[in-house]
């Protein structure tokens, strides 16, 4: 799921760089889940969408790749970004 790891990446940027730039690049790439990948209704995320947000329902929302790995990578990684820079 490229939108995970576009958070991880961001925020490991902002990180590093303290630019600002990347912290909002994070933000709007979590927006962009929030809004369109995230199934709201049934839970978990959408394996993709389409370039105008419409969830991809003819593939599996659970893959051995993307729940395990990607979701849950992204969500651990940003809980534990989030507590190293409030903690600065």
């Amino acid at each position: 799921m490229p939108q995970a790891e576009a958070v991880v990446g961001f925020l490991n940027a902002f990180e590093l760089s303290g630019k600002e730039d990347y912290l909002e690049a994070a933000l709007a790439s979590w927006s962009f889940i929030e809004q369109f990948v995230i199934d709201h209704t049934y839970g978990e995320w959408y394996y993709r969408v389409s370039p105008e947000g419409r969830p991809v329902l003819d593939l599996p929302k659970v893959s051995p790749w993307k729940c395990p790995y990607h979701n849950a990578r992204a969500a651990l990684e940003t809980i534990e970004r989030t507590r190293r820079l409030c903690n600065r």
